[in-house]
Formats: C-alpha cells, structure tokens, sequence
C-alpha cells in the first residue's frame, strides 16, 4: 500500500505560499474595484488546488483524475472546475503532463521537487467521507471564505518542524503574504478555529517586538497527529532546571545542621 492511501496527511508545496503567491488569489485584479466573480473565481481555485493535492502522488505530484471525481471532491460543478483548472494553470500551479486517457487526465502539481514541503490534514479534510472534501466545502463562496482559506494555506505554509510544528507568524505577516486585510485577520482565524481545522494560543506579550495585534500568533494545525507542547520555559530558553551541584551541596548542608 503506498503513502498516498494510507497516511492522514497530504503534501502540500510551499515556496509559493511563503513567497506571498497566494495573494493573487483576491477579489480583485490590481487596482480595479473588488467584485464578485474575480472572488469566486479565487474561491474555486484554491478549493480545487487543496482538492488536486489530497489526490496527487506524495512522491511525484501527479494527479491522475476525471471531472466526476473532481467535481464530488471539490463540491464544484463541472464548469466551476474547469475554470479553475484553467486559472491554476495560468499562475504556474499546474500543468497537463500528457493527453487525456480513457479513464481522465493525467496532472501534474508544480513544486513538487522542492526540498522543503508543508501538509494538509488530508483525513480532517474528508470528515469521515470517503470521496468528499466536506470540511473543504464549508468554504462557500464569500470573502470570509475567501480569506480563512488563504490563512490557512499560510499557517500550514509555516509549521516549523523544530519548534513542536507549530506555526509562529504575525498578523502582519499573514496579512502581506496571503493579501488579507489584516483586519480581518481575526474573523478568518475564528472560522478556521471553528471549522477545527487549527488551535491556537495567544503570544507572550513580554516577548521582544509582540504587541497586542501580534496576541494570537502560534497555530496549531489539527488533524496533522501534533499536540501543544507542555510550557515549560526553562526548556524553551535552553536553560537545565536540575539544580546545580552547589545547590544540592548546600541543602545537604542544611540539612545535617
């Protein structure tokens, strides 16, 4: 059984996340008036993009797939998911690595030999479906949706592997790289808190730079296996809490007195 059935998660390629691609993805085209159809269109393709992800091979990024499967998948309709196949392509996300076969078209996902990758919560994802993406599907077409789901890309963008896999970012920072208002920041972050898709807690405030818009910067992605670690601050700074040799020397000390 090879990886792609078996394990919770899927790969997710993350340069263009990390180098603000995703904020392309908006409501509007450069200075032009934000309307609904750019919005949708956004939506789509980035549902449709996590879709072709859960599908891929983990070690090639090739997806072999059919419209049928597409369209269950995604929640999409058939028209919505060619278009945003098109879209995907047109920003370098994807490509036809060959002509269509008999049973649909083979796929492939840029990215994919990167050195570096995040995941996606694949089985989160599916919530107990077998050919549906339901937790997906609540992204519906609104600029809410449109924002939590960029957020989110971006949160899964920065898990760091050294520190718990825990996504440490700013609002600023994810306001720059996923192109969401930072105003907005926090009602993306509560719906992808109660989609249960991420946990978070709020930052040290005495930490150096951190100010109270920074207070809900550590994430949690959920259905990834990872748990917050216990807070142990002698820990985190490098510091030992075993008491020193002098220390126990005097308490004996004491004690024999």
């Amino acid at each position: 059984m090879s990886i792609t059935t078996r394990a919770d998660f899927a790969r997710l390629p993350i340069k263009w996340i990390q180098s603000g691609r995703v904020a392309v993805f908006d409501s509007r085209v450069g200075d032009e008036p934000r309307n609904r159809a750019q919005q949708n269109s956004s939506i789509a393709a980035l549902r449709l993009f996590v879709s072709l992800c859960v599908l891929a091979d983990y070690y090639t990024g090739q997806v072999k797939t059919t419209y049928p499967q597409l369209i269950a998948l995604s929640g999409l309709s058939r028209p919505i998911v060619a278009r945003a196949l098109r879209r995907l392509e047109e920003e370098g996300l994807l490509k036809k690595s060959g002509k269509p076969i008999r049973e649909g078209s083979i796929l492939q996902l840029a990215g994919w030999e990167e050195q570096f990758h995040g995941k996606l919560p694949k089985t989160r994802l599916y919530d107990g479906s077998r050919d549906q993406l339901l937790v997906l599907q609540n992204f519906e077409f609104s600029a809410l949706s449109l924002y939590a789901l960029k957020v989110f890309l971006v949160i899964c963008a920065f898990r760091d592997r050294r520190n718990y896999n825990i996504a440490t970012i700013n609002y600023k920072t994810i306001a720059r790289l996923a192109g969401v208002p930072i105003h907005q920041i926090p009602m993306s972050i509560n719906r992808l808190y109660h989609l249960e898709l991420i946990s978070y807690k709020q930052a040290d405030y005495y930490e150096p730079g951190n100010t109270e818009q920074d207070r809900t910067n550590r994430y949690l992605v959920r259905g990834l296996g990872d748990r917050w670690p216990a807070f142990n601050p002698d820990r985190l700074s490098g510091k030992s809490n075993k008491p020193s040799k002098a220390k126990i020397a005097a308490a004996r000390n004491f004690v024999a007195r």
